[in-house]
């Protein structure tokens, strides 16, 4: 390997470990449309630890919109480390720990809600840039109250049937095959 071929490398994974930590900012900020920015225009997204759902591939403009509506009730403080990410030409993998802190005021149990885990991330090179194409958030436990996080909101109820549906997941599993 060159030393050109080196600080290009060193480039890449310098501009993907941006591109995740601004995913990690936006969310909590609640720069939804700053967050949108980290994806592709059609994305990837595995929940099944969390949902319960198969990973499906939709518009990134209606995952945004789900998140939003899910996450806005709620304070949010991401932290990621142990950063592992590898290329293959224009396509990249990245493997990062995530302490994902939720909190809320709530009469009912605790005020927070805790995810220890991690998110596996596929990236496409759009030059000058790398965007997420496809990822997989999956934690070890959880701590806390996942009351705060109200899945019986109507309009996320609705959100949720329009990305949740077979042909959301079909597309999901066709490109995973490829």
């Amino acid at each position: 390997m060159t030393g050109e071929d080196k600080l290009s490398m060193l480039w890449d994974e310098r501009v993907v470990t941006k591109r995740l930590l601004h995913f990690g900012r936006s969310l909590d900020l609640g720069d939804w449309q700053g967050w949108r920015s980290c994806f592709t225009d059609r994305i990837g997204v595995d929940f099944k630890r969390l949902l319960g759902q198969d990973e499906v591939r939709i518009d990134a403009d209606l995952w945004v919109e789900m998140v939003e509506r899910a996450l806005s009730p709620v304070r949010r403080h991401h932290t990621y480390t142990n950063f592992n990410i590898t290329f293959d030409g224009d396509r990249a993998h990245a493997v990062v720990y995530m302490t994902a802190r939720h909190w809320a005021a709530t009469d009912i149990g605790v005020s927070h809600n805790t995810q220890y885990g991690w998110y596996d991330f596929h990236l496409i090179r759009r030059d000058p840039d790398w965007l997420i194409d496809r990822y997989k958030h999956d934690f070890q436990w959880v701590d806390g109250n996942s009351g705060i996080l109200d899945v019986h909101d109507p309009a996320l109820s609705e959100l949720s049937s329009k990305i949740f549906t077979e042909e959301n997941f079909e597309a999901a599993r066709q490109a995973n095959r490829g």
